[in-house]
């Protein structure tokens, strides 16, 4: 399992989603509890291989949250995050 965080330091959404949710302990443990790799991408001064990847997933920008699973297709979720909502996918993505 694999949680994907596209992100840029310009960008408020991401920040808020970051203090709220991504840089708590609550995330980490969901993140453990599904075996989940985080990888996070800096769109700050809009990389080309990052834009690709924004827009292959139908995005025009950040932020952008994609959980890849061990079996299916990658889920995209909201660009406003509660910690219920990654915990769900994760788990979800993890096969729980």
């Amino acid at each position: 399992v694999v949680f994907v965080n596209m992100t840029a330091d310009w960008c408020v959404t991401c920040k808020a989603n970051e203090r709220t949710v991504l840089g708590r302990d609550g995330f980490r443990a969901s993140l453990d509890a599904a075996g989940a790799v985080y990888m996070k991408g800096d769109w700050t001064d809009v990389d080309p291989a990052i834009t690709a990847f924004l827009e292959s997933h139908g995005a025009v920008g950040v932020p952008l949250y994609v959980v890849y699973p061990r079996e299916g297709e990658p889920v995209v979720l909201p660009t406003v995050l509660t910690q219920d909502l990654v915990a769900e996918a994760l788990a979800k993505a993890a096969g729980e």
